[in-house]
């Protein structure tokens, strides 16, 4: 995860040692780093929790803000040797059966589309998703969701960028494991999106809840 921190691509490095041992000998990074770690630990006012994926050695604390590429590496989509190319609100790990959805509650729509994503918070122990228009109960992803045969992940954030600063980009909230409550299509004229309704396993926090619940387009 730090790697992808401070390197936009894979392969830079073989190996994490490789990476610190060549970092340590850069004393400007290193006196930098000394400055501005413990501003961060300072102005951090994430109430972190325990994990409760139960995923083996899963480096992402509950209610914690994390990066895309922070959290592509925790869920093994993205390694030193090869970055994870998804840029849909889904990403996949079929190996370990591990699924992360990132929502974006104020929606920027790409010019053309005709997509109607109603994600948001239904209640703190209910969050209402919607799929991609291409996904069915009868697909292999729809499947998935119904049997529950992977681990879902929900990460939310408010809107992609800063209301302030437009160049920079919203972190993603670590909401935890969801398990499917029920699900329904819903009707786009001439195609079909599934619309999940997820139990969370831990309530969405307050300082999450407060905009999870609104519905805006941009």
């Amino acid at each position: 995860m730090f790697y992808y921190d401070l390197f936009e691509t894979a392969g830079k490095y073989t190996s994490l040692q490789e990476m610190v041992d060549t970092l340590s000998k850069d004393s400007y990074f290193c006196d930098e780093m000394k400055q501005v770690v413990p501003l961060l630990l300072k102005n951090n006012n994430a109430y972190e929790k325990p994990d409760n994926s139960h995923l083996m050695n899963f480096p992402l604390k509950l209610h914690g803000i994390y990066t895309k590429s922070q959290i592509q590496v925790a869920i093994g989509t993205s390694t030193l040797e090869k970055k994870s190319p998804a840029r849909e609100g889904v990403e996949r790990n079929k190996n370990t059966k591990v699924e992360a959805m990132f929502v974006d509650i104020i929606k920027n729509r790409e010019e053309g589309s005709t997509t109607d994503y109603d994600d948001k918070a239904l209640t703190s122990n209910l969050f209402q998703w919607d799929t991609q228009n291409r996904v069915r109960s009868d697909s292999n992803e729809g499947k998935a969701y119904i049997n529950q045969t992977q681990t879902m992940l929900l990460f939310v954030r408010e809107q992609k960028n800063f209301a302030e600063d437009k160049s920079r980009t919203m972190g993603y909230v670590y909401l935890g494991k969801v398990t499917l409550k029920d699900w329904e299509y819903k009707n786009l004229g001439t195609r079909y999106q599934m619309q999940i309704r997820w139990k969370m396993v831990d309530e969405i926090p307050a300082s999450v809840m407060h905009y999870a619940r609104m519905k805006e387009v941009i």
